[in-house]
């Protein structure tokens, strides 16, 4: 597929993993325990993980017992994952670079399937639910967790005014982002179904960022995502101050106090072959 969005570059991610992480982790982990909760991998269960980014899930349902491949298209993200594994001293995950749209995986050879905000970035996003399904063994699990609508998110609600107080003769991209393709529950339960999928489940649920300095948020946010760097280099570095101290008063004034609690909607979906 040509004309691909900087979110679907392997290079584009793996260059800001450890700034991913520290901007967004403690909200992907959310999602991670709601679906270790709904799927419960044991001990023994064989999990693979696709576009596992930072590895939030599977670090974790690697310590509960489960034997993990952790996937990403990103050797960034994967090196990051593997750094993490071994710092942890974990003996029973695995990384592997892969293309989640033609995983060299065989056919029905895991327990569970997992996607968490990463299968929503791909260029075809069918390919990856197709895959996701083939790879497990009958009956097991999948789950895959997508955004809520975009109206939902309290960070890019934020962005968009402080870049507007800030840069009024700014234009900002006007593009639906890449992963709005797959938002809202139904749209998520129709893509299981299509795929296949069977007693389909598919809840929403509040993640929640807590910043204790806004400030610092936003040092790591301008770099967290190549949305994001492409945005913040066409804004420039002196724009890009200025929106940032407007990001800090808007939220600090919208949430009337230090610490900041900015809320975003996803939606977990779980499955069976």
């Amino acid at each position: 597929m040509t004309n691909l969005t900087p979110d679907q570059i392997p290079e584009k991610w793996g260059d800001i993993a450890s700034a991913y992480g520290e901007a967004f982790e403690t909200l992907t982990s959310q999602f991670a325990d709601e679906v270790i909760s709904q799927i419960s991998p044991k001990t023994g269960e064989s999990v693979l993980d696709v576009a596992a980014g930072t590895g939030a899930f599977s670090l974790r349902a690697a310590r509960l017992g489960a034997d993990v491949l952790a996937t990403d298209f990103a050797q960034g993200m994967v090196d990051h994952i593997q750094q993490r594994i071994d710092d942890g001293l974990l003996h029973n995950i695995k990384t592997s670079v892969m293309d989640g749209q033609a995983l060299k995986v065989k056919d029905a050879s895991y327990d569970i399937s997992v996607s968490i905000v990463g299968l929503i970035f791909f260029p075809d996003i069918d390919k990856g639910f197709a895959e996701l399904k083939r790879v497990l063994k009958p009956g097991g699990r999948c789950a895959v967790v997508c955004w809520d609508h975009p109206e939902n998110f309290d960070m890019m609600r934020l962005l968009k005014q402080s870049i507007a107080c800030a840069v009024p003769d700014f234009d900002m991209p006007t593009q639906t982002p890449v992963w709005a393709r797959l938002v809202g529950e139904e749209a998520l339960k129709d893509k299981f179904q299509q795929a296949g999928f069977d007693n389909v489940e598919v809840t929403t649920i509040d993640g929640l960022l807590t910043l204790d300095s806004v400030e610092d948020f936003w040092s790591v946010f301008i770099a967290s995502s190549p949305p994001m760097t492409a945005l913040f280099s066409a804004l420039g570095k002196e724009n890009t101050a200025r929106a940032g101290k407007e990001f800090v008063r808007l939220a600090t004034e919208d949430f009337k106090k230090e610490t900041v609690t900015l809320a975003s909607k996803a939606c977990v979906g779980v499955a069976y072959a």
